[in-house]
Order: structure tokens, then C-alpha cells, then sequence
């Protein structure tokens, strides 16, 4: 299976048409975000224009920090400005998702996305094997894919992988994986072959 994935558009409507177009090129299966697809705290946003997109695409994923007031326990202030088709789109995603025979959330997975609190926990990125090791012991998936820290960083229980989204990454078959994804807002996207375990990174500015 071909996947691409979204992290953190954070409503860049362009970068994520972009990227949209570019998965149509390429023709990926499935289309994951990471979360922050929108932002709860914007005043005057695109959230609407994004969902649209989302929704089009038939992307899943998951929720963010910045979105998660779209997603679960909806205050009213957000109903009020937010439209129902969006609100609709925003409950269908989930705290994480496992999508074949991986897995996807937008912070560590060892952290409850159902949890403000934790969604908002920030001690760092996960880049030492003790950091890391959280979430390889909280999930048995052998590769997590996580947005949040608005870079690209791969992790597996040894250590960093010297690697920086210079180019397409093959995955070993003998170790375990966290990729942090780079942020759509900044002009990047990616894909995954499952069948090949194939990271490419795109840009998408």
C-alpha cells in the first residue's frame, strides 16, 4: 500500500493542495494526516477549506493539540464558527489509527491523545533511545509515524538515523521505526510503501 502522509497543515491551504496533487500523481492508496489539520485558537481560519480538501482527498488520520477542540467535546463557541460539514469531518478522526500494520498519532504514542494534557506535553522531540523507548514499549507496531515537533527526525530503539529528508529513505526489516514527519505548513509532505517500506519526502512549498 502507497500512503501519503500530511503533518501539521495547520491551514496552508496552498502547500496542502500541492501536496494533494502530488499524491494524485503518484497515486497513493490512502491519504493519513497527523494532526493539526486546523486550528482551534484561529480566530478568522480556513478550517473549512481544509476539511473540504480532507474530505475529497478521503484522508484519515488522526487529531492534534491544535485541533483537538474540533474533534472531541466540541465548546460551543467552536460549533458557532465552524461549519457542519467541517465539525462532521473533524469527528471522524481519531487519537491514533493503525493503518497497514502501522501506526499513526500526532504525539508520542506512548501519550493519550484523549488527554489535553498530554497532547500539549512537551519535554523535546524523542531523539535518545530512552525517549524513544517509551513509545516502543507502549505500542506493538514496528513503524510509528508521529507530526507534532515540525520536523523530520527517524528513530529506532539505537538511536538517531542519520537521515534529514535529504531523500527517499529505506526502512530495515529488522528494527523498529518512529519517523517524525515534516510539516505540511512548511512545505512538506511525503509517502510510504508498505510493501517496500519506502519513505519519500516531498516538497510541497
Amino acid at each position: 500500500m502507497r500512503l501519503g502522509l500530511l503533518a501539521d497543515i495547520h491551514e496552508a491551504v496552498e502547500p496542502l493542495e500541492r501536496a494533494l496533487a502530488e499524491f494524485r500523481r503518484r497515486r497513493v492508496d490512502r491519504v493519513v494526516t497527523l494532526g493539526d489539520a486546523c486550528d482551534t485558537f484561529s480566530p478568522v481560519g480556513r478550517a473549512d477549506r481544509v476539511a473540504a480538501l480532507l474530505r475529497e482527498a478521503g484522508a484519515v488520520g488522526v487529531w492534534g493539540n491544535h485541533d483537538v477542540g474540533l474533534c472531541l467535546d466540541v465548546p460551543e463557541r467552536v460549533r458557532q464558527l465552524a461549519s457542519p460539514t467541517t465539525l462532521d469531518y473533524m469527528a471522524g478522526l481519531h487519537p491514533a489509527l493503525v493503518l497497514a500494520g502501522c501506526r499513526f498519532s500526532h504525539v508520542e504514542p506512548w501519550l493519550d491523545a484523549r488527554n489535553v494534557e498530554d497532547l500539549w506535553y512537551f519535554d523535546g522531540p524523542p531523539d535518545t533511545p530512552e525517549k524513544v523507548g517509551r513509545s516502543f514499549d507502549a505500542v506493538s507496531e514496528r513503524v510509528l509515524f508521529v507530526g507534532h515537533f515540525h520536523r523530520w527526525m527517524v528513530m529506532t530503539p539505537f538511536g538517531q538515523v542519520a537521515w534529514n529528508g535529504e531523500g527517499p529513505l529505506t526502512l530495515g526489516s529488522e528494527t523498529r521505526y518512529l519517523i517524525v514527519v515534516a510539516p505540511v505548513v512548511s512545505g512538506w509532505c511525503a509517502t510510504f510503501d508498505t510493501d517496500e517500506a519506502l519513505l519519500t519526502p516531498i516538497c510541497c512549498a
